[in-house]
């Protein structure tokens, strides 16, 4: 018991990883000497009824917890050995190990910005939850949730977006309007899911208000890696495994291009919007707005397969309108680097 007395107190102490490797080491090294801690006392002589000294290791819930906790300090020290010779891959992966095996991160969250940006807490979150959908986003859709009045006068806008002339097939893509005049209410921020499920994202592409919350649950029996180096929203949730999950909320509008660290294939997109009205296509690049204030609108369009969203003016006039969007194909293929930028595939 003394040890998890231990473990409890260097939950929230601010340390280095040294010292933290130390901790951990004396909590359950027992009379063996730490560097930097006084020697060991002399041995005794065994009382009656005591084990002689080359009896057996005691075996037990004690002792393997100390085993662990002894595993889990080499494991710092080799970690922060890697980030001295500038291995950072090497020592993120060393560190995510030992967090891993000590079964609470929290236990070495005081040294955990040392190695990665830092990660928010574990969720417990039901395994059994079915599956998203392949996109998702749809200012019109949360309107109708949030059960908000449509306009008395209404525009519909139907289209197709294009990708270098030619139907965007196979490809997913986010349509925005925006009122020529520039003036608009933000929309409320929401919470929303993006999971790992067969080792793939659902949704492949979510598009969500800025200010918004994303959480990112672990379906899968492999651990996974969730992270982005995208300059809109940066982030590293660090290694964690089925049943859990972390979350990130999103405060820049632009274009987030997802990944895990450990699988190159998986990779999805998430569209922070600040405009008023948006909609994901179908993989066919089919979109519509069904219920619009007629009017002029900066149309932005994007596709999974550009670098950059396009822009055009649209009028929509009461009733039906429909519209096509072009799109330059000239987004890189193949997986993305890596968290440290490094080249994978």
């Amino acid at each position: 018991m003394r040890t998890i007395s231990w473990l409890m107190k260097i939950r929230t102490a601010s340390v280095g990883v040294a010292a933290l490797a130390t901790v951990l080491a004396c909590a359950s090294s027992g009379p063996t000497t730490a560097r930097g801690l006084d020697p060991a006392p002399p041995a005794r002589e065994p009382g009656p009824g005591a084990p002689a000294e080359d009896s057996p290791a005691p075996k037990g819930k004690v002792h393997e917890q100390a085993e662990r906790l002894r595993e889990v300090a080499g494991l710092l020290d080799k970690a922060q050995l890697a980030l001295d010779k500038g291995n950072k891959s090497l020592a993120e992966q060393l560190f995510s190990s030992a967090e891993q095996l000590i079964g609470s991160p929290e236990a070495v969250a005081s040294v955990a910005g040392v190695f990665r940006d830092g990660a928010p807490p574990i969720q417990k979150v039901d395994p059994s939850a079915p599956p998203q959908p392949r996109v998702a986003g749809s200012s019109e859709a949360e309107d109708e949730l949030d059960r908000v009045a449509p306009p008395k006068v209404e525009a519909s806008l139907a289209g197709v977006l294009q990708i270098d002339g030619r139907v965007a097939s196979g490809a997913f893509g986010l349509i925005t309007l925006e009122p020529s005049d520039g003036k608009w209410k933000p929309r409320t921020p929401k919470r929303l899911k993006v999971e790992q499920r067969n080792r793939e994202f659902l949704p492949h592409l979510t598009a969500i208000s800025v200010g918004s919350t994303v959480s990112f649950p672990n379906y899968d029996t492999v651990f996974h890696n969730v992270f982005s180096t995208s300059p809109v929203g940066a982030f590293d949730l660090g290694l964690y495994k089925v049943g859990e999950a972390r979350e990130f909320t999103f405060t820049r509008e632009g274009i987030v291009r997802i990944g895990c660290n450990l699988h190159a294939n998986m990779s999805a997109f998430i569209a922070v919007v600040a405009a008023p009205a948006y909609v994901v296509t179908d993989e066919n690049g089919r979109f519509s707005f069904k219920h619009m204030p007629p009017g002029r609108y900066k149309l932005k369009a994007w596709s999974e397969r550009s670098q950059a969203p396009a822009t055009q003016d649209v009028v929509l006039k009461v009733g039906k309108n429909d519209v096509v969007v072009g799109v330059a194909g000239d987004a890189a293929p193949g997986p993305q680097p890596d968290k440290f930028g490094g080249k994978r595939g």
